[in-house]
């Protein structure tokens, strides 16, 4: 299958079910709990003195209430089982099985494998990073879909589940490249918009990964 082929998935079931998916993703977005995100971030220099940041426009009630720094370490210490629950939704959204806003925090009494996969994966990827871009990149493709392989075993740990998902991704790396740079055009709207785009763009994105989730696990 092709990226377009995933995105024509994505739509299909998405449709009637926009407003909840929303809703969804922006509840992940602030737990930062996203398969994957299409945030923006953009630095203006005005001058030598002056320096204006528009982040997200999603996130400026959050940084004027002052609150950023709250956030970010709730966001560090549940990301990874919100992210397990947005793996279950968005797999119960693909099947057709009435997904509810109530999955996104249905893997609670898996918090600790929820965060230790989190931590695990973003160590792993550092790590590659460090030797030079393009590996970490292959390593980040290798891991992707490792919420979803422990949203659907119970009893899986977090390597395990980082294994499983850098077994499933062989041949298909590339085939999820493709994807993620197919919604290039996306991005670039989202940054017109400054992020008001990511409204439509980060549901749409992550039911694209559970597509493509879904297909490659047909064939392991």
């Amino acid at each position: 299958m092709t990226a377009s082929d995933y995105r024509t998935i994505a739509r299909e079931k998405l449709a009637g079910n926009w407003k909840v998916a929303i809703i969804i993703s922006l509840i992940a977005l602030y737990l930062g709990g996203l398969m994957v995100n299409a945030n923006v971030r953009i630095n203006i220099s005005l001058d030598d003195h002056t320096k204006l940041e528009i982040t997200s426009i999603l996130f400026y009630p959050i940084v004027v209430l002052g609150l950023s720094g709250i956030v970010s370490i709730v966001q560090l210490i549940i990301s990874g089982v919100i992210r397990q629950g947005y793996a279950v939704y968005l797999l119960k959204q693909h099947d057709g099985r009435n997904p509810e806003i109530g999955d996104l925090f249905s893997q609670f009494h898996r918090f600790g494998d929820g965060f230790c996969l989190k931590l695990l994966e973003s160590l792993f990827v550092f790590l590659w990073t460090l030797l030079f871009i393009i590996p970490g990149i292959i390593a980040s493709l290798s891991y992707a879909m490792a919420p979803f392989i422990m949203a659907e075993n119970e009893g899986m740990t977090a390597s395990e589940a980082l294994s499983a998902s850098k077994e499933l991704m062989n041949g298909h790396k590339w085939e999820l490249f493709c994807l993620n740079f197919s919604f290039i055009g996306w991005e670039l709207l989202n940054v017109l918009t400054l992020g008001l785009g990511s409204l439509v763009l980060n549901p749409y994105m992550n039911a694209a990964y559970a597509a493509f989730y879904r297909e490659i696990s047909r064939f392991a």
